[in-house]
């Protein structure tokens, strides 16, 4: 071993430096710096590595058993796929076969009977709006308005005096309709309008005239009468200033006539608003109408003969009178006025609804005086008519009686007061059960003598069962035999507040 000398290493010792000390790690004891070979821990790190990798491999874990097969699923999804077809195939078939026969048929007890009131709307009975002739509901058409033939003046006066006249199609849609209210023009507008029959057999074409006088030339300038016209087409709307004076006057004459043509003419719909107006229809053949809709406030209403499939009646502070022929429906409606209505109601048996009829008003009279015919050859699977009177401070009179070809029908009857005493007839030909009631007052049940023999089952007596009879409430049953029976019974009930009820059979 060699020593240096103190003094040697002094002066071979470089001068001490003034930083931190850094130690690196020391190699590993038995790793050579050059070595091919991993040291000991990287050696083991990667024998258990290739140990457990081995263990993975030799105990990997057994699959899964599938609860399904795929053949199973495959199977399912192709049985599933037959059983769709097979149900839009056959299964909906049946189902709309059934429903369809459910449709058809009817149950026997009146009271679980479900049928629809047309809807009171002019919409249901017209197609389109007649109020607003700037955009006609036919395509091409323009509107024309104040094509006057004739307008007079007057010297001494300053009423002007306008008519016009135009020869239109006798088929088709009609309507006729004025902007007048009853609140701003009750005092100012007045009017009148007839349609029937031409009495002059020469004209081939429907004549539709109008006649106009106005209390002076500044009201008749801002007042339009325009037609719109075409192919089974016509329309009349009349506009009246929302300024009217309380001096100021306008007067409408108008008349809309049919030809008395050996093809009677086929009116798809004929429909009023006219306010302020007495309307009169006067039809005794040559025309056949689908729809009629006669509407207008404070509108008279007289039909002499009117026939159609649906008929409504809307006004208000004016009576309605006249005879009606319907065949599918029927509604009258006025209030503080009276309703005398005589009325023809018609019901195929083919068709799948009965003939609706509903007549009511307020603060008046009501008289509906009905005749009603069903050529069923059998006994009735469903209601033939379907009947609702009311009025709530007045007197209710109905009778409803069967034509004489008629066999008998089924009849559902409600009618409906408040104040007023109620009288309702039905004659000897009626079958199913009624009911009167009142609150205040006295009800009361008839049977007359009329003999008449059941159609159907010849020989069965005719019965009336009365299950209860109080002083304010009737209720029973009268027919043939029992009501214990298959067919479409009939209904009538009477209700009233404070006065009489009587309900009288004529046998």
């Amino acid at each position: 071993m060699i020593i240096t000398d103190e003094d040697d290493t002094q002066k071979i010792k470089e001068p001490p430096v003034v930083a931190p000390t850094v130690r690196y790690p020391e190699r590993a004891a038995s790793r050579h710096p050059c070595s091919p070979l991993p040291d000991y821990e990287t050696s083991q790190a990667l024998a258990f590595r290739d140990f457990n990798e081995s263990q993975v491999t030799l105990y990997k874990p057994p699959p899964r058993r599938r609860i399904f097969d795929s053949r199973l699923w495959r199977a399912a999804i192709a049985a599933l796929l037959v059983y769709i077809f097979l149900t839009l195939v056959i299964g909906i078939p049946i189902v709309v076969h059934k429903e369809h026969e459910n449709q058809q048929k009817y149950p026997y007890n009146p009271l679980t009977y479900d049928f629809t009131w047309p809807n009171k709307n002019l919409g249901a009975y017209y197609p389109g709006s007649t109020r607003n002739i700037t955009i006609p509901d036919q395509p091409g058409i323009i509107p024309v308005c104040n094509n006057w033939t004739t307008v007079e003046y007057f010297a001494d006066s300053p009423t002007v005096l306008a008519s016009t006249e135009q020869y239109v199609s006798p088929n088709g849609q009609f309507s006729l309709a004025s902007n007048a209210t009853c609140s701003s023009d009750l005092n100012n507008v007045q009017g009148a309008f007839y349609t029937g029959i031409n009495p002059d057999q020469t004209v081939q074409d429907a004549v539709l005239s109008v006649v106009m006088g106005s209390s002076s030339p500044s009201v008749f300038n801002r007042t339009f009468a325009c037609f719109a016209v075409t192919d089974n087409f016509t329309d009349l709307a009349l506009y009246l200033p929302d300024d009217l004076a309380p001096t100021d006057n306008i007067i409408y004459n108008i008349t809309l006539l049919f030809p008395q043509t050996a093809v009677p003419s086929s009116i798809d719909s004929l429909t009023t608003i006219l306010p302020m107006f007495d309307q009169h229809f006067s039809f005794d053949g040559n025309v056949t109408i689908d729809r009629v809709s006669i509407a207008g406030a404070a509108s008279r209403v007289t039909v002499d003969s009117i026939q159609a499939n649906k008929l409504l009646v809307d006004t208000s502070l004016e009576p309605v009178t006249g005879t009606f022929h319907v065949s599918n429906s029927l509604l009258i409606s006025t209030i503080l006025a009276p309703i005398v209505a005589n009325i023809s109601l018609y019901n195929d048996p083919k068709s799948q609804f009965p003939t609706s009829l509903d007549v009511h008003t307020g603060n008046g009279n009501l008289t509906a005086n009905v005749t009603i015919l069903a050529p069923n050859k059998d006994p009735p699977l469903r209601p033939n008519f379907v009947a609702n009177l009311r009025t709530f401070s007045g007197s209710l009179s109905t009778t409803f009686l069967h034509d004489p070809t008629s066999p008998p029908t089924a009849v559902q009857l409600h009618a409906f007061n408040d104040l007023g005493p109620s009288n309702v007839i039905l004659d000897s030909l009626f079958e199913g059960i009624f009911q009167v009631s009142t609150k205040e007052a006295a009800a009361t049940v008839t049977q007359g003598n009329a003999s008449v023999t059941d159609p159907w089952v010849p020989g069965l007596p005719r019965t009336m069962v009365v299950g209860t009879n109080l002083t304010a409430r009737s209720y029973g049953w009268i027919g043939w035999g029992n009501m214990e029976t298959p067919c479409q019974q009939g209904e009538v009930l009477v209700d009233s507040s404070l006065a009489d009820v009587t309900l009288s059979f004529l046998g």
